[in-house]
């Protein structure tokens, strides 16, 4: 697989990601909110100011109207989120124990998207940590046309080590923020602990409600599971942590419709297997059994429906910043290395 590299500050690489947009014809035609447009951009200023200047870099290079384009990446996400929220899947999740810490992830969604999911590295100048990505591309449907293709991180590990994993949550509510697509590419750009992007929560609005799996190169470890308005941290339990796609805190659990818009959902059956298949090599658990986990196709963690499939998995050992990428799993299953940032 080839891995893309973007290299510069946030507006070349804008413009390097501009040459790869023009080259697949890529066209806006999206009908601009005032209210939504005025309200985000202000945060977008606020919070974000870099990432507005990648999306003057990407202007600069395609032809269409610019406030169409910042529109686009900054409100966008809420015009597609309620209509594809039931095809929503993936899996996360963590095991410590005296050998390390190995972390897992399935990322589940339209099974078109295996035929174009990228790896790219991104090589930042200035004060913002590099990171590489693993990019769904952005696909909403199971057609898709490279016009409508863009890069953002589901899964991103930075130059520190800081792993950030991006999980569909079931819940209608948003607010102005930065969108939860762009929140993984936020915190690896900004954190290098656990810690570090726990605050960073506590000081940014997030648009949709998602889950965040975050992990370091020390193999600490939390979920944020988020509402739009707040969030809580999820910790590991007895050494383990797994999330899917229900809310696990008291509270936001309240708030949860996953039966309710998908009453057949895996969310609850990929959690306990999961959990099952953990519990009987917990403490002899090592870096092999996250992808036997992952892609047995007997267990059900990992998905192949007309509507979601899983496109890839992604090996973790934490300490040792060793990571291991699945794809084709149905198929003849690939698997390479991936060297990121030491």
């Amino acid at each position: 697989m080839r891995v893309r590299e973007f290299s510069g500050d946030f507006f070349e690489i804008g413009k390097q990601e501009g040459e790869i947009y023009k080259k697949n014809g890529m066209r806006i035609d999206i009908k601009i909110i005032p209210s939504l447009y005025k309200k985000q951009l202000k945060i977008y200023k606020e919070y974000y100011p870099e990432f507005l200047e990648e999306i003057e870099g990407i202007a600069s290079v395609i032809k269409c109207k610019k406030e169409k384009l910042i529109f686009n990446f900054i409100c966008g996400e809420i015009l597609f989120y309620k209509k594809f929220l039931e095809h929503s899947g993936c899996t996360a999740f963590g095991v410590e124990n005296r050998k390390g810490v190995f972390i897992g992830r399935n990322l589940d969604w339209f099974p078109a998207t295996e035929k174009f999911f990228e790896v790219y590295k991104v090589n930042f100048k200035g004060k913002r940590y590099s990171f590489t990505g693993i990019t769904d591309m952005g696909i909403t449907t199971n057609k898709p046309d490279q016009r409508e293709f863009f890069y953002y991180p589901d899964d991103a590990i930075n130059e520190k080590g800081l792993f950030i994993s991006l999980l569909a949550a079931y819940n209608k509510k948003w607010n102005y923020g930065i969108e939860s697509i762009f929140m993984t590419k936020y915190i690896a750009e900004r954190c290098s602990s656990v810690e570090e992007a726990i605050e960073t929560f506590k000081k940014t609005p997030v648009f949709l409600p998602m889950f965040f799996f975050i992990a370091d190169k020390n193999g600490k470890m939390v979920v944020i599971e988020h509402n739009s308005k707040k969030f809580k941290v999820i910790y590991p339990k007895d050494g383990v942590l797994i999330h899917t796609n229900h809310y696990l805190d008291k509270e936001l659990k309240r708030e949860d419709i996953i039966l309710k818009v998908n009453p057949s959902h895996s969310s609850f059956v990929r959690y306990y297997k999961t959990l099952m298949e953990i519990n009987k090599r917990k403490e002899i658990f090592n870096f092999s059994d996250v992808s036997k986990i992952l892609t047995d196709k007997n267990l059900q963690i990992c998905q192949n429906s007309k509507l979601r499939k899983t496109i890839w998995s992604l090996a973790i050992d934490a300490k040792r910043r060793k990571y291991k990428l699945y794809w084709d799993i149905f198929e003849k299953k690939k698997e390479m290395y991936i060297k990121f940032y030491s």
